[in-house]
């Protein structure tokens, strides 16, 4: 008898034991999504909103382009998709097509992505870290995140990276549905600084940080070293109806014995005459380079060759408002406020200097977009 009841315990044992691994492998099935099926992803120009991969570029516009700058419009910086799920834990996995790194950029900021999330509640942006793992298929797995109904989640992709595929999954028994959130964009053209270039994560480019103070997408084409301020990026941007445009190309335009002051002078005189052609009362925003004026600075000579080109932008904007040019704004290195805490290698901002970028942007768009 005792034996018998022993058998008998043993066999329950081993029957919980088994529906409890089964419940566990029923609530790790997973079911995926992918972005582009169902014309999720945005921070991107109108022409786009219905592309087949995760460039920046449309192929119309690629035989009009230096090949350098259409190789950098395939990177995926500024993209990010909206959707909301009951899941506690989202997994992302997706290839990308380049390395992984840069000497003075990590793996999560130039190949990772970077999961936000707004409380509609409580009116505020909350983040999650993923567990990630960097191989031919590249993982975030963001694991006990809660139970978050009243939130929008935001995924960043990739600032300097092409994304070949990528797919969300969540367990096979929670709901998911992809937002997406039609708004006037603020659209930046400029060089490896909006790219992304030097932030440790994607939700800390300071287009993306300035996109979470604002209901508008942003869209960034950051060219890294190649934003020039090039007619046919300009007049594809023309053709965008926003709520704002920054211009901010001045770290790729330096005075040399190929580009005079007269030369820079014309560039930015042609871009702002451009823009304002079919947008007549669409904010335009004019910036010198964040690091012509960085206090405690010991490299003399790279501040003085940044501040010739800076001290241009300057009185180019001083002449076209004299000219009766509206609604065109400047933000100098000063407002930009970068010390030398704030960037990697001078040139480009680390975390710290994004944070000041963005916020000397905000402050000028509160102003514009009340």
């Amino acid at each position: 008898m005792i034996l018998k009841n022993i058998l008998l315990r043993e066999s329950l044992l081993c029957s919980l034991f088994c529906l409890v691994g089964l419940s566990v492998a029923i609530a790790q099935t997973k079911k995926y999504f992918n972005p582009l099926t169902d014309n999720a992803v945005q921070g991107r120009l109108e022409v786009l909103n219905s592309a087949s991969d995760y460039g920046r570029l449309p192929h119309a516009i690629q035989s009009s382009v230096r090949e350098a700058v259409w190789h950098l419009g395939t990177n995926s910086a500024g993209l990010y998709v909206e959707f909301q799920t009951e899941a506690d834990s989202i997994q992302v996995c997706y290839k990308v097509k380049h390395g992984l790194n840069m000497p003075h950029m990590p793996t999560t900021g130039v190949s990772g992505v970077d999961l936000y999330s707004f409380d509609k509640s409580n009116k505020r942006w909350e983040w999650a870290f993923g567990q990630y793992q960097f191989k031919d298929t590249v993982t975030y797995n963001f694991n006990n995140i809660g139970v978050n109904k009243n939130h929008v989640y935001r995924l960043y992709l990739p600032l300097y990276n092409t994304v070949d595929w990528l797919e969300i999954g969540v367990a096979e028994n929670k709901d998911f549905k992809f937002i997406k959130t039609q708004s006037k964009p603020i659209v930046v053209y400029g060089t490896s600084i909006a790219h992304g270039a030097c932030a440790t994560r994607p939700g800390l480019a300071w287009t993306n940080i300035l996109g979470r103070s604002f209901p508008n997408e942003i869209i960034n084409l950051g060219f890294s070293g190649n934003g020039r301020l090039e007619q046919p990026l300009l007049d594809l941007i023309n053709a965008e109806e926003a709520e704002a445009f920054i211009l901010d190309c001045i770290p790729n335009l330096a005075i040399t014995k190929s580009r005079s002051e007269a030369q820079l002078d014309s560039l930015i005189t042609n871009a702002v005459k451009t823009l304002r052609m079919k947008h007549p009362n669409t904010p335009i925003i004019l910036a010198e380079h964040s690091s012509a004026e960085t206090p405690g600075f010991q490299n003399r000579h790279t501040m003085e060759e940044y501040g010739r080109s800076s001290k241009v932008t300057n009185a180019t904007y001083q002449k076209l408002k004299k000219a009766g040019i509206k609604k065109l704004y400047f933000i100098s290195a000063k407002d930009f406020g970068l010390d030398i805490e704030s960037t990697v290698d001078y040139a480009h901002p680390n975390d710290i200097g994004m944070m000041k970028i963005s916020h000397a942007y905000s402050e000028v768009l509160r102003t514009l977009l009340k």
